[in-house]
């Protein structure tokens, strides 16, 4: 999408180049639900550097993105990345429907994350447009309180997401893997020491 004077959105402007794994991604490694034996889908890839660092680490992934990887095929994936994409998009409905989309693809885990209203209140100064912002650059960004994104996540997908960081959630298609993730988040929590 460029900018016009019908539409004054550049969404192309929103991809960065990352120096390292994005925060949602390293998680779902962290959190061992990303292995060799899984594969990867990155939906709004952007340049495709969550899915360089997974190759390198022999995990088979993928990504589309309609701004740099257009043609590339939406592949059903074990885990399927939205990251900081939802935030991105100016029209309520077609954020909806990428949302539904990624989940659509996903046989195990969604990661769902976006840029949470701390951002502007931290000095960040966009102008209103929509139900977000439109920024310098001419790029769309809609911030979320941490509730909002989860309610959104929520009544979107009628499932329940769950929060791993602020503007992070893991949203489950696979019912045991998801009592594995809880088992070992309650394990993590007990074992740690007291302050």
């Amino acid at each position: 999408m460029s900018v016009n004077a019908q539409n004054p959105i550049s969404r192309q402007k929103t991809a960065i180049r990352r120096l390292e794994m994005s925060r949602p991604v390293r998680l779902a490694l962290e959190h061992g639900l990303l292995a060799p034996q899984t594969t990867f889908f990155d939906y709004g890839c952007g340049l495709g550097d969550d899915i360089g660092y997974l190759s390198q680490r022999e995990i088979a992934s993928r990504g589309w993105d309609p701004t740099h990887r257009p043609h590339q095929e939406h592949i059903p994936s074990d885990v399927v990345n939205l990251g900081y994409v939802i935030n991105v998009i100016e029209d309520p409905i077609e954020r909806e429907n990428a949302l539904r989309q990624a989940w659509f693809l996903t046989k195990k885990l969604l990661i769902v994350s976006a840029r949470l209203s701390i951002e502007i209140r931290n000095g960040l100064s966009p102008n209103h447009f929509a139900d977000g912002y439109l920024t310098s650059r001419g790029t769309f960004q809609k911030f979320y309180e941490q509730h909002e994104l989860r309610d959104w996540i929520n009544h979107v997908l009628g499932v329940q997401c769950l929060a791993v960081a602020p503007g992070i959630f893991f949203v489950f298609q696979d019912n045991d893997l998801l009592q594995s993730f809880a088992a070992s988040r309650y394990r993590r929590r007990s074992t740690a020491p007291r302050q």
